[in-house]
């Protein structure tokens, strides 16, 4: 399957945008819906990265339900509870809320289109919700792109940068890491790179990882790395393929950054042809094509 990525975001009458909310549990979440003209039989929901990694690769995920919806199947994306157009202030969310965000989404979707496929597909730590929440959902499809296999280094690497902040604004190190975690664990709110973090969020959020994890989830899934050398793939993301049944590990060049954003590639071919060939040749748009 081969599609021109450099025409994904272009008007386009073969599928329909439409943004808007809908309520969870008293929460007004945004959502865009990226669904092709007639009959949706195959959908796709995109689970965001955390913080500004999600800012920094957000055109990647628009560019990407474009892609899905112009081969005529559905693609939903969304802003957790707290996050971007969503209602709420970053730190009011609860780890649990991320959780039960997806989950809302994912029903809703189905519902709304009456699917009868239908997958999970996150970046990084949105990767890492996704492989969470699938065992619960138990979609047709998991795609997991550069996943963080150990939340708790993930979230502890977090707080480097706020200690770096602290060097440029202080000229010094005022509260050391031991501090800043005692200190989050006192009900403190630590802000890092303008995210405010409670200390529920983060001890919650740190140990939610996937090490050691074993996944009873039946359906097929997809683990991506994305490294300047594609062809060694790392230790945690193989053990991570063996913990999951009907799953595949695949390397792909680095094609884009999530840490800064000197490389601007919002439809990276490689990562979008490999995830496209996967998913076609397990069926998901054998409905559709």
């Amino acid at each position: 399957m081969h599609i021109d990525l450099s025409q994904v975001n272009l008007p386009s009458s073969a599928f329909k945008e439409s943004h808007g909310y809908f309520v969870r549990d008293g929460k007004r979440l945004f959502r865009v819906k990226y669904l092709p003209q007639g009959e949706v039989q195959a959908c796709l929901i995109l689970c965001s990265p955390f913080a500004e990694e999600k800012v920094r690769t957000q055109r990647i995920y628009v560019s990407w339900a474009r892609t899905l919806a112009s081969l005529g199947a559905g693609a939903v994306c969304f802003d957790y509870y707290g996050d971007g157009d969503s209602e709420g202030d970053f730190e009011e969310a609860r780890f649990e809320d991320r959780l039960k965000d997806i989950r809302a989404v994912y029903n809703e979707a189905r519902k709304e289109t009456g699917a009868t496929i239908m997958a999970l597909c996150g970046f990084r730590w949105g990767a890492t919700l996704a492989a969470l929440v699938a065992e619960e959902l138990n979609p047709d499809f998991l795609v997991l792109w550069e996943p963080v296999v150990d939340s708790n280094k993930y979230f502890h690497d977090h707080l480097r940068s706020h200690l770096a902040s602290q060097m440029l604004t202080e000229g010094k190190v005022v509260r050391n890491r031991e501090q800043l975690l005692k200190d989050l664990g006192g009900g403190e709110i630590l802000s890092v790179e303008g995210y405010n973090l409670t200390g529920d969020f983060f001890f919650a959020a740190s140990q939610a990882g996937l090490i050691g994890k074993q996944f009873v989830r039946e359906g097929k899934t997809l683990i991506v790395q994305i490294a300047a050398n594609p062809s060694r793939l790392r230790p945690e993301l193989s053990a991570l393929q063996t913990s999951m049944k009907n799953s595949a590990l695949i390397g792909v060049p680095r094609e884009f950054q999530w840490e800064k954003t000197e490389v601007w590639q919002p439809a990276p071919p490689q990562l979008f042809q490999t995830t496209l060939s996967f998913l076609e040749e397990h069926g998901f748009f054998r409905r559709v094509l």
